[in-house]
């Protein structure tokens, strides 16, 4: 009976211990920037220090967060002042995600786009290279967007675009030199595609950033034809390289 005992409370749920703690904080604030205090352009910077603070009797603080019983694992029903700081604790980005981001292994580059259902882009406004007409760029386009569309990937607007996660954006840039034949006309062409990304730092940072790009030109070794089967060649690799992480 003994021994059955001590297995019992082995087994029971470890009660949750937890412990006041009291700070006193200091703020100073300024207004930096132009037509000060109320301009467009004045923002406000605030600065904080802290320290521990140790009260003599601590039940007068319990009672101005309005908690009446200190025993209580309640915590003040009333919200936070508006204009109080934000918190951030090391554990934060955890708790908040469920993982570590630091603690994720890298994934190779061509998983960014793995789950990418539809894109923007826009050739519209391409400059007609020598011997094309001024249509260039709008009949490619519907050319581009067609090896997309029969690849699965859908070509949307900018508009729609804001409302697709990630927001994944291809820039292409079809450059010429000297496109009068004067002496050697040559052209290239770069695309990338863009996405918004957060830092696994700090996931608070989120910024648009280049995730997949691809190059060629009339001086590339495995380029085969003119400027426009160059510029499709972009379609080319970007739906081989789509179908590396997403097979249909």
């Amino acid at each position: 009976m003994k021994y059955l005992s001590l297995l019992l409370l082995l087994m029971l749920p470890s009660p949750t211990w937890a412990e006041d703690r009291f700070w006193i904080l200091w703020e100073r604030y300024r207004h930096v920037g132009r037509d000060c205090p109320n301009g467009a352009g004045c923002i406000v910077k605030r600065e904080f220090a802290s320290r521990p603070l140790t009260p003599e009797y601590p039940a007068n603080i319990y009672r101005m967060f309005g908690v009446m019983d200190p025993r209580s694992s309640a915590l003040p029903v009333e919200a936070d002042h508006p204009d109080a700081p934000a918190v951030c604790t090391p554990q934060q980005t955890q708790l908040a995600v469920g993982f570590d981001p630091l603690e994720l292994p890298r994934s190779l580059k061509i998983e960014a786009l793995r789950g990418i259902k539809a894109i923007h882009v826009d050739l519209n406004n391409l400059k007609s290279p020598p011997g094309f007409s001024n249509n260039f760029g709008s009949e490619l386009h519907l050319d581009f967007v067609a090896m997309l569309t029969e690849a699965g990937i859908q070509v949307v607007d900018k508009d729609t675009i804001a409302t697709v996660p990630g927001q994944p954006t291809m820039s292409l840039f079809f450059s010429m030199r000297d496109p009068e034949g004067h002496c050697l006309y040559e052209y290239s062409v770069f695309a990338s595609l863009s996405q918004e990304v957060m830092l696994a730092r700090d996931i608070r940072i989120k910024i648009s950033a280049g995730v997949w790009s691809f190059s060629t030109g009339s001086t590339a070794k495995d380029h085969r034809g003119d400027e426009r089967s160059a510029i499709l060649r972009v379609a080319e690799a970007f739906i081989r390289d789509h179908r590396q992480v997403n097979p249909r």
